[in-house]
This record gives C-alpha cells, sequence and structure tokens, in this order.
C-alpha cells in the first residue's frame, strides 16, 4: 500500500499504476485523441515485462488499430500475470486493478475488445481481435465523453471532469472507469533471442482514479440527451512524464457482463 499511495494521491484516496508495444522512440507525433462522434471500442492487452511473445501481439493489436482508425480504436495496455512480475532491472508495471481484471488466468498475451475484464467468452489472442473489433465498431454508439483535464505543472496537481452524454434512450447499470496511461516509457523487455533494454512501452496502464470497477452513475433508464458530470483530482507523480500522460476513460454496463459501451482518451497537457 505504501507504494500506491506514494504514487498517486488522490483527492478521494484511489490508486494508481502500467502496459507495452514498440515504436519509433523518435516518433514525437500525439498518439490517439478521441473527438467527436462514433463509436469507438477500447482493446485491452494483458501483456507483461517477461512475456517474449507479447511485443509481437501488440503489434498485431497496433496494427488493426491503425486499419481501422485511431480515432476509434483505442488500445490499453495493462501488465498483469505471472509474466508481468518485475524481475532483476525489469520495470515494475503492474497494478491492483489490472490485477482484478486479469483474474485467474495464467497467460500472456491476452486481449478483450470492449470489456472491462478478461471473462469467460472475451479472452481473446491476437488472432481472434479483428471479428470482434469490427462487430463492435458496427454497433450504434449510446453515449458521448467528453475528457476536460487541467494539469498544474508546479504543483503536478491533475483535475480531471469526464462529461457522459447519453445519444439513445438506454436500461442498464453504468459505471464510468477513469484510468491515467503514460505513454513512450523506454525499459527492458523480454524479446525473442533475448532482452530489448530500451523497448519503448505504449499505452502505459498506470492505474484508475476510482477504482476497477468505476465509480456508478446511473442504474435504471438513461434518456437521450441525459448527461452526468463527475471531477476527480490527484498528485501526478514525479517519476511519471506529463507530457506523455493521457486520461483514458469509458463508459461499462455491469447488466452485461461489464461490457464497455464508450471510450474517449484525451493528453493531460
Amino acid at each position: 500500500m505504501k507504494k500506491l499511495f506514494s504514487i498517486f494521491t488522490l483527492s478521494v484516496m484511489m490508486m494508481l499504476m502500467m502496459g507495452c508495444d514498440k515504436i519509433d522512440i523518435n516518433n514525437t507525433n500525439k498518439p490517439y485523441t478521441y473527438f467527436g462522434e462514433g463509436k469507438t471500442v477500447l482493446i485491452k492487452d494483458f501483456t507483461g515485462v517477461r512475456c517474449v511473445n507479447c511485443p509481437a501481439a501488440a503489434e498485431v493489436a497496433h496494427e488493426l488499430q491503425h486499419q481501422l482508425g485511431e480515432d476509434r480504436v483505442f488500445i490499453l495496455s495493462v501488465h498483469a500475470g505471472f509474466l508481468a512480475t518485475a524481475m532483476g532491472q525489469f520495470p515494475d508495471f503492474k497494478t491492483p486493478e489490472g490485477d482484478e481484471w486479469y483474474g485467474n488466468n495464467s497467460a500472456n498475451p491476452l486481449f478483450s475488445v470492449d470489456h472491462v475484464a478478461l471473462t469467460e467468452g472475451n479472452t481473446l489472442n491476437e488472432s481472434q481481435l479483428d471479428t470482434p473489433l469490427s462487430e463492435a465498431l458496427a454497433e450504434d454508439q449510446t453515449f458521448e465523453l467528453f475528457i476536460v483535464n487541467n494539469y498544474d505543472e508546479a504543483t503536478r496537481e491533475l483535475r480531471v471532469e469526464t462529461d457522459v452524454t447519453a445519444t439513445s434512450d438506454y436500461l442498464g447499470q453504468l459505471y464510468l472507469t477513469v484510468c491515467l496511461v503514460e505513454d513512450s516509457i523506454v525499459g527492458r523487455q523480454v524479446v525473442p533471442g533475448g532482452v530489448d533494454t530500451a523497448y519503448v512501452f505504449r499505452n502505459v496502464f498506470r492505474g484508475t482514479l476510482n477504482g476497477a470497477d468505476g465509480e456508478s452513475f446511473a442504474n435504471g433508464s438513461v434518456y437521450v440527451n441525459d448527461e452526468f458530470t463527475k471531477n476527480y483530482t490527484a498528485t501526478l507523480n514525479e517519476g511519471y512524464n506529463a507530457d506523455q500522460c493521457y486520461i483514458l476513460t469509458y463508459v461499462a454496463d455491469k447488466s452485461k457482463g461489464g461490457k464497455i459501451l464508450q471510450t474517449a482518451m484525451e493528453k493531460i497537457k
């Protein structure tokens, strides 16, 4: 617990922490930020620093993202499982929330598409991603998400406002989850043939601002144009690069097994 509170101090005393993939380290383009309308989809990539097959699997997910639209498909790299456990000089990217989502699984890499956790029926390998992605993108949009981040560089205080608007009538148990993501972290990763000491980790899940399940904002019927607003305050860990940090939020329906209905992402500064 001491480590968690040293990482992130929230106004409601919540936790934090990280995930993976390879890019050109000289590419300073801002990773996907969503503005506007349209159904979006979240891939959770359950990976590990000592997983030799994870880098190639992550490349498959990112190629699909590129093909289908970087403004519509988001990737959250979640380090969880035995192969994510840090040893020696390997970075420690595990989080309590990631472990909870990973559950009792015992392999990496694993993926979920528009689901909060790895559960029966939505635990996928990289070769199984394309059909669930296409099906999820074809669904009707039921909510819009907008993120307003205010970051104070002097104090490293981060204020997050997330606004949810229903785009149609909907019945369910609705939760909002707010995640911190850090991109382009350089560290050690097991790869075929050895260890890459300058691997670039993409879209690293650092933890949530409101718990693994998020926060309930509606239980029952919501109607088109209904609006909901949630606010959070946190102090960014000194070890995180604020220039590469993002807030990723999603709306999920617990009555549908934690199905994610919409996702958005915005840089903190």
